[in-house]
């Protein structure tokens, strides 16, 4: 038996190499992209799945061991192992690669650590994503776990330590040029139609290895050190920076998000499997159907709290008669349209039995009344609101390709705000606030703003340090990048893609620069605009074109 792969030809494996890849963990990443989402637009890798690409890192790890056997001699009892743990590097992988797995972070569960638990009896990480999986439980196609029946205690601990990064060998899987990038880089760059020197992974492969526990290069690679760096450069242009490749990882990402913020009562928190394909998390997305999620609305920034600040020495009735008093005096930057309004939308009114508690620990006030909640807190006026949303329609859109429009990305080097756009309640606060500020101008008064953020680390650009034999300090290639990436887009659906024009023809420009105003107070560093598909005029293999 062989596998015959686009970049390296005919492949052959040892028994053991073999038996590993036909286990239902294996074969499963047949029905998973390489890529972060099903892409639109960059079509050549849109399918390139990471059955394929763990082929081939095993392969590149066969290639070194077998030009390197002789530096390995202390190892040489785990090279077998080296092979197979390249082969399993991405079996704990779940749907979608890193859409999947930044959900997943946040709940507890870290791929690469993971293939220990599924060399076990369970695999399990927190309530709310629940990827607790017996050994009876079908995984793949009514199959059963198999790898553990194929690898011994022992293999396994070694496989397991060589992805976990504690192993002499991790380093060649796992640094920042190792097989598993070698091949990923150029295995994404040839679907995509970005040119290469062919021999370049081949040529890495051989020439790497590793020596008091530092990966080695010899300087005839240098060349194609240079094309990985170039290449992986274009590749990441592309899928960081393509407007609808944007729009495809925030609409699956802003699914889950939802489903995981349901605040619907006595129902079942919804489940993640790890062993998930793309096309079943996607379907069980769609049959999530109505989600309600508390947002908070900003009615009023910096208000002078100053008259509630004792609230704790006064009695009830003199507490309630202070917060209504205050209440009652704001302004409100948004107007509101619900009943206990005065005639004036920008006013509140509370009624005599309205009620409150007052949280000490967070300094928040929330206020109920006629069916409304108000929060006051950090010198803030919220109006809380349960919103209904439907994740079955946005995946609808997204696999049928109506994405969102994007309006413009922005990257900047405030990334100490990454966190605050990853949490999903404070990133609905922020998208609401840039709404309301939208909203003073009636022609953007009913514009549904999303924002995906993306920590473009050592993505776009990556530094290398690279050692050469028989020289003494590193040799530089290349930068990293450090930005935070943001994407806008408009959620409303007659203007998604379907329509096929670009929607607020007229007025975009003056939204861009209501939105660049808007981030120049949120964010902190210097703030640059992409320029939409750019990254093809720039990084496109112009073949055909001149």
């Amino acid at each position: 038996m062989y596998i015959y792969d686009a970049l390296y030809g005919k492949i052959e494996f040892s028994p053991l190499v073999w038996k590993c890849m036909m286990t239902p963990e294996v074969q499963r990443l047949r029905e998973v992209r390489l890529c972060n989402i099903n892409s639109l637009c960059i079509t050549g890798s849109s399918n390139t799945n990471r059955f394929e690409h763990s082929v081939g890192t095993a392969f590149l790890a066969q290639y070194n061991v077998q030009y390197n056997r002789k530096k390995y001699l202390s190892h040489k009892q785990d090279l077998d192992l080296l092979i197979v743990a390249a082969l399993l590097h991405d079996v704990a992988n779940g749907p979608f690669g890193h859409s999947y797995e930044y959900l997943m972070e946040k709940q507890g569960f870290v791929p690469e650590k993971g293939l220990k638990n599924i060399f076990t009896s369970v695999v399990t990480y927190n309530q709310g994503a629940n990827g607790y999986s017996s050994p009876f439980e079908q995984i793949y196609f009514g199959k059963l776990r198999a790898l553990t029946g194929v690898l011994n205690d022992s293999q396994k601990n070694i496989v397991s330590d060589i992805i976990a990064g504690d192993h002499y060998f991790s380093k060649l899987i796992s640094d920042r040029i190792d097989l598993d990038n070698i091949d990923n880089v150029f295995r994404m760059a040839y679907h995509m139609g970005i040119p290469f020197p062919m021999e370049a992974p081949l040529e890495l492969a051989k020439s790497m290895y590793l020596e008091d526990d530092k990966v080695i290069f010899k300087k005839s690679a240098e060349p194609y050190l240079n094309a990985w760096y170039d290449t992986r450069k274009k590749v990441y242009k592309f899928l960081l920076l393509n407007p609808q490749e944007f729009a495809g990882k925030y609409m699956l990402t802003e699914a889950m998000d939802i489903v995981f913020e349901d605040k619907t009562q006595n129902k079942t928190p919804w489940e993640i499997k790890w062993y998930f394909t793309d096309f079943e998390l996607l379907k069980n997305l769609h049959e999530q159907t109505e989600k309600w999620i508390h947002r908070r609305y900003i009615l009023k920034k910096q208000i002078d709290i100053s008259s509630i600040s004792n609230l704790s020495t006064l009695t009830l009735e003199e507490q309630k008669a202070k917060i209504k008093k205050l209440i009652e005096s704001i302004e409100l930057t948004t107007p509101v349209k619900d009943k206990g309004k005065t005639g004036n939308s920008k006013k509140l009114i509370l009624t005599d039995s309205f009620k409150f508690e007052i949280d000490e620990s967070t300094n928040r006030i929330l206020i109920e009344d006629r069916n409304m909640t108000f929060e006051i807190s950090n010198q803030n006026l919220y109006k809380i609101k349960l919103i209904k949303y439907n994740p079955s329609q946005i995946i609808s859109r997204l696999v049928s390709g109506d994405l969102y429009d994007c309006l413009m990305i922005i990257k900047t080097n405030d990334i100490s705000k990454y966190g605050n756009f990853l949490n999903y309640t404070q990133r609905l606060e922020i998208e609401n606030e840039l709404e309301s500020s939208l909203r003073t101008d009636k022609d953007f008064q009913s514009l549904s703003i999303g924002i995906h953020p993306i920590w473009d680390y050592n993505k776009t650009e990556r530094k290398l340090e690279i050692m050469y034999e028989d020289e003494s300090s590193p040799s530089i290639i290349g930068e990293s990048s450090k930005d935070l990436l943001l994407g806008i887009f408009l959620k409303n659906e007659p203007y998604g893609l379907k329509h096929a024009k670009m929607p607020l023809k007229n007025s975009r420009e003056k939204l861009k620069e209501y939105v660049i105003k808007f981030f120049s107070n949120v964010l902190d560093g210097k703030i640059d605009v992409i320029g939409l598909y750019e990254e093809a005029n720039d990084y496109g293999y112009k073949r055909y074109h001149t």
